[in-house]
């Protein structure tokens, strides 16, 4: 059990592409909370973000600790927690919504008001809040390892986006990027009868993208300088039922409607900066009936759907992930990140 005094080691953000491994004050669990040590805690492209930027708007400000994709095991358990035992081996989301707001009453628990976000799992001890420990952490399924298991955030995320844009067999679709969302995607879609199509900048990941379920990799520097290659790969040369911007840019964010066909969907997933802005046509949205929806986050049904993904298989992370480090090397894992040196999740294993 954490005492008064004791400490940790655990990874602290300081600003631009400053991450350090310091010594802190271990946390201590109140009524309601939960204190894991963390067995696996992995890297996603938000956290590549971070690093670069040195913040987050919504959810960091240096310093602080960070990292939010983690599996552990129940160190202690504050007054009042019943669901949850020491040494219980568990995973959970990253955030909780509040249940009471607008949105969560109508089932737009993504949108919450109180939206309660939880960071810091790049240390040897993680304290989860009474509403993310009564709302959104779920014992570990046994034979799902720790690593496999931490990118349940994720796949919820995938599996909200898939939800709303809802496809159908023989459907394709096609993927703008080639990251690890993208390629969650291509397994999801793969597994309801979909034809998938990626585009990648770099044909190296074309095994990877098989592997997790892409039946056509399109190679192209840019996408707009390969735009009529990409749509020549359509059906017919039509466009593609559905569009999955996976990449969070504005080139990619602009040609996605370009890209679909009459009566398709657009998926604007990948998240641009604020201060982005791109030019769409109206007309052609109105008059082929392009429909162009959005997703962000998840919610506790869609984070319970993916724990059972992943458990069962249809989605299986580990290909995607780089080699595990120990929290010392965290930050030079970031760095080969932000260069694409490393294009994988990396598994960082505090102890």
């Amino acid at each position: 059990m954490s005492g008064v005094g004791e400490t940790m080691r655990a990874a602290v953000l300081r600003g631009r592409e400053d991450v350090v491994i310091e010594t802190v004050p271990a946390p201590h669990a109140g009524p309601g909370e939960v204190v894991l040590r963390v067995r696996a805690a992995l890297t996603c492209g938000t956290d590549a973000k971070v690093f670069r930027r040195g913040s987050h708007a919504k959810m960091l400000q240096p310093p602080c600790l960070f990292g939010h994709e983690y599996a552990g095991v129940v160190y202690e358990v504050g007054e009042g927690v019943t669901k949850f035992a020491v040494g219980d081996e568990v995973v959970g989301a990253n955030s909780a919504p509040c249940g009471a707001c607008d949105p969560c009453r109508r089932g737009r628990e993504s949108l919450c008001d109180d939206l309660l976000f939880v960071n810091g799992a790049f240390a040897e001890r993680l304290l989860l809040p009474a509403r993310l420990v009564e709302r959104n952490l779920y014992l570990r399924p046994a034979g799902l390892e720790p690593a496999a298991a931490a990118a349940v955030e994720p796949v919820a995320c995938v599996l909200k986006g898939v939800e709303l844009v809802a496809p159908e067999a023989r459907e394709t679709v096609l993927l703008l990027g080639s990251g690890s969302i993208a390629l969650f995607f291509a397994s999801e879609l793969r597994s309801r009868g979909v034809d998938v199509a990626l585009l990648a900048r770099c044909a190296d990941v074309e095994p990877l993208a098989r592997r997790m379920g892409v039946g056509d990799v399109i190679v192209a520097e840019s996408v707009t300088d390969g735009f009529d290659a990409i749509r020549a790969r359509s059906p017919g040369g039509r466009g593609f039922d559905v569009v999955v911007e996976a990449a969070g840019a504005a080139e990619t964010t602009e040609a996605a409607p370009r890209l679909a066909r009459k009566g398709g969907r657009v998926l604007l997933f990948g998240g641009c900066a604020s201060d982005v802005r791109v030019t769409i046509d109206p007309a052609r949205l109105h008059y082929e009936e392009i429909q162009i929806l959005s997703s962000f986050h998840h919610t506790p049904r869609h984070v319970k759907a993916a724990l059972d993904a992943l458990a069962g298989g249809r989605i299986d992370p580990r290909p995607v992930m780089e080699s595990p480090v120990g929290l010392d090397a965290l930050p030079s894992a970031l760095r080969r990140m932000i260069t694409r040196e490393l294009r994988g999740k990396v598994p960082v294993i505090p102890l």
